[in-house]
């Protein structure tokens, strides 16, 4: 009998490990919250490492609406869409914490231009494309290499 109540726990701590690594849970961050310092994976290059890929990814998926915010096409769903990249990016900020230092300033400015755009969305003003390539432009600073100080190029300047 107490085998079989050992295999049945066994059995529902992996069903629960399952669910949990399904919703993006690690068990780094698993000893983290326990208090347990860390040095693998969740640690503090990780969590602005997954900073920076978090805004990578709110600055394509604000890219992809770009088109439809010049044309005045499905500016609803393109609010929801940036509500929905403002919750992703707090939670992203909230899991970097303090150890990602410039992660606070970045988010902040970031949250503030997001929420001007809803707002410009909602009232369908035509100063959301604006808005918009300024947000862009926040992330792609944020997520482009520290270490390159040499102006980039862009499409223009290549013809020769």
């Amino acid at each position: 009998m107490g085998l079989l109540a050992l295999l049945l726990a066994a059995l529902a701590l992996l069903v629960a490990w399952a669910a949990y690594k399904r919703t993006g849970g690690e068990l780094g961050t698993v000893l983290k919250d326990a208090g347990v310092e860390s040095r693998g994976p969740a640690g503090a290059g990780s969590d602005l490492a997954e900073w920076r890929e978090d805004l990578a990814q709110a600055r394509d998926r604000l890219l992809g609406r770009r088109a439809e915010v010049a044309g005045d096409r499905n500016l609803d769903q393109v609010r929801r869409d940036v509500e929905q990249v403002r919750a992703s990016l707090e939670q992203a900020y909230h899991k970097a914490g303090d150890k990602a230092g410039a992660a606070k300033e970045q988010w902040k400015d970031l949250d503030v231009d997001l929420q001007r755009l809803e707002g410009q969305l909602k009232d369908g003003g035509s100063k959301a494309l604006s808005t918009l390539d300024s947000a862009i432009s926040k992330l792609r600073d944020a997520t482009s290499p520290k270490d390159d100080k040499s102006p980039k190029k862009d499409e223009g300047d290549r013809r020769r």
